[in-house]
């Protein structure tokens, strides 16, 4: 069954994403993250070759030629997303198909609007049959 694990109270929702990416990349685990829009997923290509500062997460978007050869495939249409192990969820709903991925990570910021869009993330899932897991990354900050 798909481990589902949100990551809340995160101060800097695109470095969190970052840092996350980049564990499981030193893992070696197959990496599709999943953006709401074209801008959003152009917003994260940018992000994710300037973070971490020493190096960069090297990706490709679903249709490039790459995409065998990539680790991390990034973005907005979730029917082009190949096979892979993990799903980093960078929408506001359930990505269709997340039942395939090992394991899917939701990043949530500190912001109520955002909470409260996790909130029926979370309720989806339980409604699914699955049993979401929580870390407080204010805790870790401490």
């Amino acid at each position: 069954m798909t481990e589902i694990s949100f990551y809340f109270n995160v101060p800097n929702r695109e470095h969190a994403l970052c840092q996350l990416v980049g564990k499981a990349l030193a893992k070696r685990l197959s990496i599709n993250i999943l953006a709401d829009s074209q801008a959003a997923a152009t917003a994260l290509d940018g992000l994710l070759w300037e973070v971490p500062q020493t190096g960069f997460l090297p990706h490709c978007a679903a249709d490039d030629a790459i995409v065998a050869d990539t680790p991390i495939v990034l973005d907005y249409r979730p029917e082009l997303l190949p096979a892979r192990q993990l799903l980093f969820n960078w929408t506001n709903g359930l990505p269709a198909g997340f039942e395939r991925y090992q394991r899917v990570v939701e990043v949530v910021p500190i912001d109520e609007e955002a909470r409260i869009l996790a909130r029926e993330r979370w309720k989806a899932y339980v409604a699914q049959g699955f049993k979401p897991t929580s870390f407080d990354m204010m805790d870790r900050a401490g």
